[in-house]
């Protein structure tokens, strides 16, 4: 479970895109050059996110671990893990800068070489410009908390959008108001 500070530090983090399906992420990166990375919302229920990032001219994609509590690739939270998200890309960040440590993938088909996973230049969704819907959901779901999402005096529309399972925005809760 995120601390709450976490998750507003989350929100402002650009490389961080929510319920972006895996099309969209590959033509967010088809220009970019290696090391350019973004994360999603995973669309594996077994997953919470997803990283997507370009790495021998190719955009790859990989699920991100969370387990016991710790975020990870596959499955080394106690070597590689951190507690948050935000910690375990800045980690992986400074290391892709310093070539101390490489995360690799799995190569896509037998013969071939593992993909070296490094964390360079982060894709901000705040380098583009977005829907208004899609700037309203972050900034909304700052101040309103789920549970009372249906009262706003929005169409019911946009009450259903709003609702859709977006990571960081779920966990949102009376914490973050009786700590700040």
């Amino acid at each position: 479970m995120l601390l709450c500070d976490d998750l507003v530090l989350s929100l402002q983090c650009g490389w961080y895109w929510g319920p972006l399906n895996w099309d969209d992420a590959e033509a967010k990166l088809a220009d970019k050059v290696d090391g350019s990375f973004l994360v999603r919302d995973s669309s594996d229920d077994r997953y919470i996110l997803s990283l997507t990032f370009r790495s021998q001219g190719t955009t790859h994609h990989t699920r991100i671990e969370h387990y016991k509590g710790m975020f990870s690739f596959y499955s080394q939270p106690k070597s590689h893990g951190e507690s948050t998200i935000v910690e375990f890309i800045e980690k992986a960040m400074a290391h892709s800068r310093s070539g101390r440590f490489l995360y690799f993938l799995r190569p896509r088909a037998p013969g071939l070489p593992p993909a070296p996973i490094q964390l360079l230049f982060p894709v901000s969704r705040f380098q583009t410009v977005h829907s208004l819907q899609h700037v309203c959901r972050f900034a909304i779901l700052k101040c309103v908390r789920r549970d009372h999402i249906m009262q706003l005096p929005v169409p019911l529309r946009l009450k259903e959008y709003l609702q859709q399972s977006q990571y960081y925005a779920e966990n949102f809760s009376d914490d973050y108001s009786r700590h700040h």
